[in-house]
């Protein structure tokens, strides 16, 4: 039977907490002080980058030979660099825009470069994603509290995307325009989710972590006379 662990059950209480506190924020704030706190380059954004670049590192020195390890550690840079503004900070447009590789307007070096990368990215999620695969659905890890810390954040990530864009495809493909009160729910839970993955990830490392030591701290099993 399946069943929360203690470290999701205490995971979910101070998210819903946060998101409690979130609320309160875009509730509350006027919107001279809500707009530069939760603006792409506030103190939500900029956290973020850091804990982004935490984790990359926790994880480097968790063990930065192992094959599973390093992948992840590399895509917690991606995400530290996107959070950044990296993706267009060398280029005409952004990279992850599909008009950025059909424009005749972009340098076709631009386009060769931003494609590699691109795809190098893929490649790293794709190889993530059949570890996670291999993880959950092989490994019954998400009856693990590493698991299940684990599935917040990965579940985490789409819906932050989907904040992160929905707005502006309403705006620039349908000429929706949401209004001022609902953008602002809008923006705080886009910003301050974004900044608690990374926080997910970190914890669920350190569970590992912990269960490995816990491991290695068992007794080996000792022979009894006459058995082999």
């Amino acid at each position: 039977m399946f069943k929360l662990e203690t470290a999701t059950r205490v995971a979910l209480a101070v998210l819903l907490i946060y998101a409690g506190y979130l609320v309160m924020l875009a509730g509350s704030l006027p919107r001279e002080i809500f707009a530069p706190l939760f603006s792409e380059k506030g103190p939500f954004e900029q956290m973020s980058i850091v804990l982004w670049l935490a984790l990359g590192s926790v994880l480097l020195f968790h063990d930065f030979r192992s094959p599973k390890v390093l992948p992840l550690a590399l895509l917690a840079f991606v995400f530290a660099a996107r959070e950044a503004d990296m993706h267009k900070a060398f280029t005409v447009m952004s990279i992850e825009k599909i008009k950025f590789y059909l424009s005749p307007d972009v340098p076709v070096m631009q386009k060769l470069i931003g494609g590699l990368v691109l795809l190098s990215v893929a490649g790293l999620v794709v190889f993530l994603a059949r570890q996670f695969y291999l993880f959950f659905v092989r490994r019954d890890g998400a009856r693990t509290p590493v698991g299940q810390v684990l599935l917040l954040p990965v579940l985490m990530l789409p819906i932050a995307k989907v904040l992160d864009r929905g707005a502006n495809v309403l705006k620039e493909s349908f000429g929706i325009h949401l209004p001022a009160t609902v953008g602002q729910f809008n923006a705080a839970f886009e910003e301050g989710m974004e900044m608690a993955i990374p926080v997910l990830f970190i914890v669920a490392l350190l569970l590992y972590r912990a269960s490995q030591r816990g491991e290695q701290s068992l007794p080996a099993p000792v022979l009894t006379p006459g058995k082999r």
